[in-house]
């Protein structure tokens, strides 16, 4: 494309109103996410998202997450586990909540030529939920057991059934494992990650995040593992370093996490399954009107909640 051409229309994400979930309670993608262990990889996955430009400019013109963390975490996480672990009614009222968020994330990116981003755009859903496949996979594989025969592959297609249920078009998504593989690679190749000062700075606050609320002990557990699985590419990128004491202490928590977890009493796996079943519809609805956050999260907007 010639600078002179204009921009290629935007792809937008759009949501089949009768989709049922596609994942069921043996599906290889709730049994990964279902492992605690993943949630480690917070940090990780937000480090990849916001190192995209226009995903960093979402976050930074309408995240809450510098000044209401543990609310902004919530929100998140209750749409996530209901995406996944809910029945079809349940995950198809997030998933519409998402969508009603989605609505007011929208602007002009200050990097760079000023592009504009929307959270609908397709290409910057298929970024974020390409984070999650490979954080997610990163920690069941290194923590809890390699893949079995065929489960890398019904991982995989559980993750690409799960991104056509958000209204991500199927054109956008990787055909399958090799297909992906050369996508994130292509993505961790294209100079455009890390780019963005916006991106570079919201990486050093979600890495080395300072809040009140926030011990800051938790807030190294994610920035040591973030940093240590981190593609090589992309903490080039952008100039990550630990500490001696951090890449020390990372370096002993992920063999002890590699030594001692699989070790935890299976009924680990059981905890996001059990907090749906749990869930009160209306729980935490009160003060989320009009909330927003970084692509790829939730603010519930009232009216059908499962």
């Amino acid at each position: 494309m010639r600078p002179s051409d204009p921009p290629p229309p935007v792809r937008l994400g759009a949501l089949d109103p009768e989709a049922p979930t596609p994942l069921g309670p043996h599906s290889m993608l709730r049994r990964v996410v279902a492992e605690p262990v993943t949630a480690l990889m917070i940090q990780r996955a937000l480090v990849m998202d916001v190192a995209h430009p226009l995903v960093a400019a979402g976050v930074e013109d309408h995240s809450q997450f510098r000044s209401r963390p543990w609310r902004r975490a919530w929100i998140t996480v209750d749409a996530g586990l209901r995406l996944v672990f809910g029945p079809t009614s349940v995950a198809r009222a997030a998933a519409r909540q998402i969508y009603a968020t989605h609505d007011h994330i929208h602007g002009t990116a200050t990097d760079g030529a000023g592009a504009a981003y929307t959270a609908h755009d397709a290409s910057l859903l298929t970024w974020v939920w390409a984070t999650l496949v490979d954080s997610a996979e990163t920690a069941y594989t290194r923590w809890v057991g390699p893949f079995g025969p065929g489960e890398a592959e019904a991982y995989y297609a559980d993750m690409v059934a799960f991104a056509r249920f958000v209204g991500i078009p199927a054109e956008l998504l990787p055909a399958d494992r090799p297909a992906f593989a050369a996508y994130l690679h292509a993505m961790l190749d294209s100079g455009l990650l890390g780019t963005g000062a916006v991106g570079r700075d919201l990486v050093g606050h979600i890495l080395w995040f300072e809040h009140p609320s926030v011990p800051p002990p938790v807030v190294r557990v994610g920035r040591v593992l973030a940093v240590t699985t981190l593609d090589p590419r992309l903490r080039q990128a952008l100039d990550l370093r630990l500490d001696p004491a951090d890449e020390r202490f990372g370096n002993r928590l992920d063999q002890r996490l590699r030594t001692y977890y699989r070790r935890l009493p299976r009924a680990r796996a059981g905890l996001p399954t059990f907090y749906v079943f749990l869930r009160r519809p209306t729980i935490g609805l009160a003060g989320r009107l009009g909330s927003v956050g970084q692509v790829g999260a939730a603010a519930p907007t009232g009216g059908d909640d499962g």
